[in-house]
């Protein structure tokens, strides 16, 4: 029987305590070579594009597929999980709240195995729809005692502040820029949609680390070329990803100031095959562009608790 989910049923069913375990079991699983990422392609349409991406967890015996569409109505996400020994397909899901759940957890888990254990000071670049379970996720691995908050529109920074502090119990405060929000923050994570860099290296302190989790276009800038270059490690979640997506390494990579050969995966840090920091001083950045296989690790977890709590509508399929 095949269980099938609605934005809502996924919000009903599963939250961030559930999510965070699967994304980082998942991550172990896929450093120790017990999981297959399918690396998201897209297809122009003259409209907007169609992206398709997905994975296959070994150990858990699923696979999966995650489409999604994006047009001048905006996005349509949807998740398809299969049973790894039959092919029976076990959940279609829509996938927007299942994403946003996904993207924040997978932050965490990078801030758990790179940032410096009692960085208590976090900073983020954009207030979107991503940006409250970013920090939500956050406050579950480290102790933050303070959130500096920007993004271009200052009523909707201000509105988001006030919204998180009550959320969370933290002081979250509206930074006049993004500069403020970065300086002598332990964790800045940058989840603007913004063509340009919204992080500059000039304004890191030592032991920073920077989560790159907004856009994933090749044109799209993030961080600029002295963020990179100052950094002393560097991460992403897929290098056969990376090229594809990721503007901003792509161009300090033409221009000769970093290398392909720098970026380790952030699955090899949470398998403890690769270390995160070496010291507390080094910098540390890390390029999260979500791949499917999180997608289907999320997928997994919803599809358990529907199931537990009888949510969503069965078929015979």
């Amino acid at each position: 029987m095949a269980r099938f989910l609605t934005d809502a049923d996924v919000d009903g069913c599963v939250g961030l305590h559930e999510m965070l375990p699967a994304i980082e079991g998942m991550l172990v699983n896929y450093g120790n070579g017990e999981a297959t990422n399918l690396t998201r392609r897209r297809i122009a349409t003259p409209g907007g594009y169609l992206a398709v991406m997905g994975g296959v967890i070994m150990h858990d015996g699923v696979f999966g597929v995650k489409t999604f569409t994006h047009t001048q109505n905006g996005y349509s996400f949807q998740v398809s999980l299969y049973d790894g020994d039959s092919g029976e397909l076990l959940l279609y899901t829509q996938a927007n709240r299942l994403g946003q759940l996904r993207t924040g957890a997978t932050t965490a888990i990078a801030i758990k195995h790179l940032a410096n254990p009692n960085g208590t000071r976090l900073g983020i670049i954009g207030t979107g729809n991503q940006a409250g379970d970013q920090l939500r996720a956050a406050v579950q691995v480290r102790d933050i005692a303070e959130i500096h908050a920007y993004s271009r529109n200052a009523e909707n920074r201000q509105t988001f502040a006030t919204r998180m502090t009550d959320d969370l119990g933290i002081p979250v405060i509206a930074a006049a820029s993004n500069q403020d929000a970065v300086a002598d923050c332990h964790v800045v994570i940058a989840i603007a949609s913004a063509q340009t860099p919204v992080v500059e290296g000039e304004w890191l302190a030592p032991g920073t680390t920077v989560i790159g989790a907004g856009p994933t276009l090749r044109r799209y800038r993030e961080v600029d070329d002295s963020t990179l270059v100052r950094a002393n490690r560097h991460f992403v979640d897929s290098l056969e990803q990376a090229p594809l997506e990721c503007g901003d390494i792509s161009a300090a990579v033409d221009l000769g100031l970093v290398q392909w050969g720098q970026f380790h995966e952030l699955r090899h840090v949470v398998a403890g095959v690769v270390p995160g920091r070496a010291s507390a001083d080094e910098i540390v950045y890390c390029k999260l562009m979500g791949t499917g296989l999180a997608d289907v690790a999320a997928a997994k977890v919803v599809w358990e608790r529907a199931k537990a709590l009888g949510i969503g509508l069965e078929m015979d399929w």
